[in-house]
């Protein structure tokens, strides 16, 4: 708990400025932050607060003057330090950003700097209160996080389980595009999503694949946290699709990996003459991971309290080949039904709750519904697009 809360609005005049951005170049943490948040009141449903933040040393007092040189924010005491934050935007505009572009910062915490600022410059032009606007200010703050993750790249880690996004980056020769592999961290999430929504095709004939990922603007959460997981891949960021299905404009997202020989190795998996098909080592690549993905994107919950996994462009003997491992592998109680003139898969009730606790892990909370049905969708609060119905 805070146990008290000081403000500072005269200026010393006997502190330096230099003092601070010393103090700051040295910190161990971060001090610049970009928060989205969900907000009611914004017409968009989010809205983006900047922050400035730092713990001073309790016991050195010439450090805890000097910032009060800055002539704004506020101190809050904390068990073992002193908090400087900064939050309204008002004296960041005024204050802070002039006075870092003033009084240099260096190395990280210059780069950090320079992202806030272009947060910050969105806002001033009242970008953050558009559409493209607030998607600009993510990515912002999406490559503000991946220069924080490139910090710690050396670290001894799991492998796979720290490869950071590379949008942005400048276009690979061919010799580096063949080095990049998919480590198994990756491979679950690759293999549920192309069972179900995403799209891998081939540009030309000689050429590697690349692979699409497209949600609903409804999955907006879901849809990033896949993005998160598989930027690594990605030369740029999400982008918004859109799409007029019986005269109604449908909006959506998507994102796009860039055309690698990994990419073409999944391709070769699961298409034949440029058709989906379920490769015959169904039983070695499905995981649990990748099969919550799976239904993440073509389940449906049953009034049951079983999934329909929706199969309808497979064939009959593909989905047998399914089912087999549905319950061979993971001892799942399956049956084939008919729906209209195709056929799809029913989990049952009784297994799917055994079973369940394999799947949590994996499984965004937003999309819960899909598992334990309709009084777990959390209400939406994501951004719009266009009119709403």
């Amino acid at each position: 708990m805070f146990k008290s809360i000081r403000h500072y609005t005269t200026v010393p005049t006997k502190v330096s400025p230099d003092l601070i951005t010393e103090f700051v170049n040295g910190y161990y943490s971060d001090c610049f932050f970009i928060l989205v948040v969900k907000s009611n009141k914004h017409k968009l449903g989010e809205c983006v607060n900047l922050s400035f933040s730092i713990n001073l040393p309790l016991n050195d007092s010439q450090v805890i003057k000097s910032f009060s040189f800055l002539d704004c924010g506020q101190i809050v005491k904390r068990k073992d330090s002193l908090n400087f934050i900064v939050k309204d935007f008002i004296n960041i505009n005024a204050k802070i950003i002039p006075f870092f572009n003033k009084y240099n910062l260096q190395g990280k915490k210059l780069e950090a700097f320079e992202y806030w600022k272009k947060v910050a410059d969105l806002i001033n032009q009242k970008a953050h209160l558009t559409f493209e606007g607030l998607n600009e200010i993510k990515k912002i703050k999406l490559l503000m996080n991946n220069e924080k993750v490139l910090e710690d790249q050396f670290s001894l880690v799991l492998y796979g389980s720290n490869l950071s996004s590379t949008v942005g980056y400048p276009r690979y020769t061919a010799f580096e595009r063949h080095l990049i592999k998919i480590p198994k961290s990756k491979l679950s999430v690759f293999i549920g999503i192309i069972l179900s929504d995403a799209y891998v095709q081939k540009q030309s004939k000689g050429g590697d694949a690349r692979l699409q990922f497209k949600q609903k603007y409804s999955q907006f959460e879901y849809f990033y946290s896949v993005f998160f997981q598989l930027s690594h891949y990605c030369s740029k960021g999400p982008y918004v699709t859109k799409a007029i299905i019986h005269k109604k404009v449908h909006y959506g997202l998507a994102f796009t990996t860039r055309s690698l020989l990994c990419i073409t190795e999944l391709y070769n998996l699961f298409y034949y003459e440029g058709k989906k098909i379920i490769p015959k080592n169904l039983f070695e690549l499905l995981t649990w991971e990748a099969l919550t993905h799976w239904i993440m994107g073509d389940g449906t919950y049953s009034s049951g309290g079983g999934i329909t996994l929706q199969t309808q462009c497979f064939t009959i003997k593909e989905i047998v080949l399914i089912v087999n491992v549905l319950i061979i592998k993971f001892r799942l109680e399956c049956s084939i039904h008919k729906q209209d003139n195709y056929s799809v898969i029913y989990i049952k009730s009784k297994s799917l709750k055994k079973n369940l606790h394999n799947m949590l892990p994996y499984i965004h909370p937003t999309m819960l519904y899909k598992f334990k049905g309709p009084k777990y969708k959390l209400k939406s609060k994501f951004t719009t697009i266009g009119p709403k119905v």
